[in-house]
């Protein structure tokens, strides 16, 4: 696993976290399903994003208070009018952009912190406890954007303890494509996504979670290629932490005692 058991407590408030979980996922539902959840391998998309290159290390890793690009595509933390709620431990996303997507890294500590993982270099949120604390590795959202529309996605989750995972698809203008909830997480899983009709629109996707462990992810897949924009392209679709949205985020921490996770 990414973590070893963590405290008992963490692991008998699972079953409410869940409920939680469910709570927040108030985006409106598509009329008929416009995304198939479908087998990793049966993807046909060429294109992997690698975190192979950038700093991570042992858990917990390397801090990344900005927006990380790897392989043409941007990571943060949320889009612009969803709203980030501390859920325990957690971040939990709700809501749906607003307008064309803009991509939000997380306050300083609470971002983004790739680390080296026994299934390899994984790519993880910040929780509510902040960097450089074990336990918040893995419990923090991510969220990526791609310079140009997909038609299908796929990635590799590790460190599932049962828990739940949400995953929502978004255009270019922040609609809403379709959401799903993955449940009852494995340690070692991989997922797929194809668009209907392989209509090439899926510009933002973001992930968070609640599993006792936190989770990772890596072995990100997709269909067309992302060709780096010009910088002042780049200006236009992400931010980082301290500029827009930075005034309407609200984190509460933990004040339970917990031990210390790892690797």
């Amino acid at each position: 696993m990414l973590y070893t058991p963590r405290t008992l407590f963490r692991t008998l408030g699972h079953a409410a976290k869940t409920g939680a979980l469910l709570t927040g996922m108030f985006f409106a539902a598509p009329i008929s399903a416009q995304i198939m959840q479908v087998d990793y391998a049966s993807l046909t998309g060429t294109q992997f994003i690698s975190f192979a290159t950038v700093a991570g290390g042992p858990p917990p890793g390397t801090n990344y208070d900005g927006i990380l690009v790897a392989s043409g595509v941007a990571f943060g933390e949320r889009f612009f009018g969803q709203t980030l709620t501390a859920v325990g431990d957690f971040d939990q996303l709700s809501g749906v952009p607003i307008g064309d997507l803009t991509l939000l890294a997380g306050a300083a500590n609470h971002n983004l912190a790739p680390f080296q993982s026994p299934a390899g270099q994984v790519l993880s949120g910040i929780g509510t406890s902040g960097f450089p604390n074990n336990n918040a590795i893995g419990e923090g959202a991510v969220s990526l954007l791609f310079s140009s529309g997909q038609s299908e996605f796929g990635f590799r989750l590790t460190g599932g303890n049962g828990g739940g995972a949400n995953i929502s698809f978004f255009s270019g203008n922040g609609a809403l494509i379709q959401s799903f909830l993955l449940g009852n997480l494995p340690l070692n899983s991989l997922y797929g996504f194809s668009r209907t009709g392989q209509l090439a629109d899926i510009r933002g996707i973001s992930i968070w979670n609640n599993d006792v462990t936190g989770i990772g992810l890596r072995d990100f897949r997709h269909d067309v290629i992302s060709p780096v924009p010009e910088s002042e392209t780049w200006a236009m679709m992400i931010v980082g932490f301290g500029a827009v949205g930075a005034a309407i985020r609200r984190r509460r921490h933990s004040t339970l005692p917990r031990k210390l996770c790892q690797s």
